[in-house]
């Protein structure tokens, strides 16, 4: 045989040379041989061009500067509104504990 073989490939020639001789066994060894690299040939094209699109979508829906500013924009906002809503609750607390302590103190000190 021209091209040399793994294991899998000389115990498939091996066991198929008892059965039909040496030329017919080679023959169907590269014959199969060549069937898996073309497959493997077509397979990896396949999985380049799906790599490629989905690389492309992610540039064009996800990764455009427009897109991360707006999203930027939208969480600068919301962290705006969080901070406002914080300091009124903060504000709402210390105003009743302030009126909590002084009740406390007006009825403790009568």
């Amino acid at each position: 045989m021209a091209s040399t073989l793994n294991i899998k490939e000389i115990q498939l020639f091996n066991l198929i040379k008892t059965r039909f001789g040496e030329k017919e066994a080679e023959e169907f060894v590269s014959l199969i041989k060549e069937e898996i690299d073309e497959t493997i040939v077509e397979r990896q094209q396949y999985i380049s061009k799906d790599i490629s699109r989905l690389r492309e979508d992610l540039f064009s829906h996800f990764a455009s500067k427009e897109f991360v500013e707006k999203k930027v924009s939208e969480v600068e906002i919301k962290i705006s509104e969080s901070k406002f809503q914080i300091i009124l609750w903060a504000f709402v607390f210390w105003v009743t504990q302030l009126g909590a302590i002084f009740a406390f103190l007006k009825i403790f000190v009568k």
